[in-house]
């Protein structure tokens, strides 16, 4: 079986928690500028997205280049692999929910943009504790912790949005897109916690 090339120089040993704190960052400036797309709809800001999306995919590549080309790793491959690929997931939920609202020209309401709020305050605490991951213990619990309960938030937003699906006079069409756009942001919101959950596994193993 043909090995894959390696992407990295000779003795060069990557940081992954430097490639996964770049996802996560990638993440983060996705949503906020999704944030931003929902309250003012802009090419330029659906492509921004477009452009994170791709350039944390680059970094899941090294990320997995370095996996699969390294003897040993810091950490069990598997345990890498599941965080990287939490974290990718977000991202393309992001960029998911941007085609959503392009294809269907859909404006959000207000509490859409609150839910929106929230899954952009869990992701940020996600890349705040990966960034005190080898500083500060206290911190790195304390976002993960936040990321959780902003998940809870969601989806007590999402139940809300559902309940009031009889008061809305809106073509039946229109009623079914809300309750479809309102579903995927509280699957964003799972899959945050899903990598919440994640990096904290990741974060017991690494402990010695």
């Amino acid at each position: 079986m043909k090995r894959k090339p390696n992407f990295f120089k000779k003795n060069e040993r990557p940081d992954f928690h430097s490639m996964l704190l770049k996802q996560c960052e990638y993440t983060s400036k996705s949503i906020s500028l999704l944030l931003n797309f929902m309250n003012q709809p802009d090419d330029q800001l659906a492509d921004s997205i477009e452009q994170c999306e791709k350039k944390a995919d680059k970094v899941r590549r090294s990320l997995i280049d370095y996996v699969e080309n390294s003897f040993i790793t810091p950490l069990d491959r598997h345990d890498l692999f599941a965080v990287s690929r939490s974290i990718d997931d977000m991202t393309d939920k992001v960029k998911d929910l941007k085609d959503f609202l392009v294809f269907f020209s859909y404006t959000p309401f207000e509490k859409h943009v609150e839910m929106a709020r929230c899954i952009a305050s869990s992701i940020l605490a996600i890349t705040s504790a990966m960034e005190s991951w080898n500083d500060n213990c206290d911190v790195f619990w304390e976002n993960l912790v936040k990321a959780k309960k902003n998940e809870n938030q969601v989806k007590r937003l999402y139940w809300e949005i559902i309940a009031e699906l009889d008061k809305q006079t809106l073509p039946l069409k229109e009623i079914i897109i809300m309750r479809e756009f309102s579903k995927d942001l509280n699957c964003l919101a799972n899959k945050i916690g899903r990598a919440a959950d994640s990096i904290s596994d990741l974060k017991i193993k690494s402990i010695k």
